[in-house]
């Protein structure tokens, strides 16, 4: 009985992770490409030596610490983020494509149309630029991706007519950490 009922909440599950994205429409003529471009979801980063000896000598002192106070989950959870960061470091983000139609926006396979969404916005960084596409649904997550070298005005242009720019959305401090920090 319990496993009937994992089941089906793992499959409610699934079919709720991108609750407003749906098939491609399927009208009589079909959705006119207006902008499209492959792109990462996030810039690749390549460190130095510095930040690694920076990085690695935070960890050794904040397990020092971890072992000193008697806090081992601290100690455990530092060595093993330590770890798993060195493995991925190589990783480079796949490519994703995006493009924007005029009934909608195509992401990654997923369309999502005008009338889903509540607008957008573009983070404006010295070394990327990096679009956002804001659900109307609260608890869905945004589609970010990286411009590239697309021309931004023409990008807004482009988007305006269906969707308001968000012109007070901002970086969240989170974000901005991981972006200064390089992580």
């Amino acid at each position: 009985m319990s496993e009937m009922r994992l089941f089906r909440y793992n499959r409610r599950i699934s079919h709720t992770h991108m609750p407003n994205t749906q098939p491609i429409p399927a009208s009589t003529e079909p959705p006119i490409v207006l902008m499209s471009w492959q792109a990462p979801s996030r810039p690749h980063v390549d460190h130095s030596r510095r930040w690694y000896t920076v990085s690695g000598t935070l960890l050794v002192i904040g397990a020092v610490y971890g072992i000193l106070t008697g806090s081992w989950s601290l100690t455990i959870v530092l060595v093993l983020s330590g770890m798993m960061y060195f493995l991925l470091r190589n990783h480079v983000p796949p490519l994703k494509s995006i493009s924007i139609t005029d009934k909608g926006v195509l992401f990654e396979q997923r369309f999502v149309s005008w009338t889903d969404l509540a607008g957008f916005w573009i983070l404006e960084t010295p070394g990327y630029c990096e679009l956002h596409i804001v659900p109307k649904k609260p608890r869905q997550p945004e589609m970010v991706i990286l411009t590239g070298a697309m021309n931004l005005e023409q990008l807004r242009v482009t988007i305006a007519p269906h969707i308001p720019e968000l012109l007070d959305k901002r970086e969240s401090f989170l974000d901005a950490l991981i972006r200064i920090t390089k992580l």
